[in-house]
Parts: C-alpha cells; structure tokens; sequence
C-alpha cells in the first residue's frame, strides 16, 4: 500500500469528515428541538389539565351557577 501524499485526496477526505460532522451537528440539533417541542407540549397539557380538572370541581359543587360564582341569597 502507497502512503497518502497527495493533497487533492487529503483534501477530499477532510471535506468529507467536515460533512460528516455537519450532518451529525444538525441531527442533533434537530433531536434537541423535537425533546423541547415535546416537553413544552406535555407542559401544556398538563397545565390545561389541571385547569380543566379545577374547573370540572367547581361546577359540581351544587348551588354554582354558570359564571363559577355562588348565587346571592336573597332573605
């Protein structure tokens, strides 16, 4: 086998490596992108659930009308 000592080929397999390396950083990235589209959708959800679930308490208290708020008694 003959040593590598010719430039152009050199030069062919760093740029190589260099794209190698830049597809790597960009699955990456776009790993890092989807965990944090998913941690702020479960977030979400688990927010909206607890108000949902808060909400749903209050309207079956009995005497709550539509607006949340216990009616005024009138005497």
């Amino acid at each position: 086998m003959h040593p590598m000592n010719n430039y152009e080929t050199l030069q062919r397999g760093r740029e190589e490596l260099l794209r190698q390396a830049e597809r790597e950083r960009m699955a990456r990235a776009a790993t890092v992108k989807q965990w944090r589209q998913r941690k702020f959708s479960r977030e979400f959800a688990n927010w909206l659930r607890m108000h949902l679930v808060s909400w749903g308490h209050r309207l079956e208290q009995p005497g709550v009308s539509e607006q949340g708020k216990r009616p005024v008694s009138v005497h």
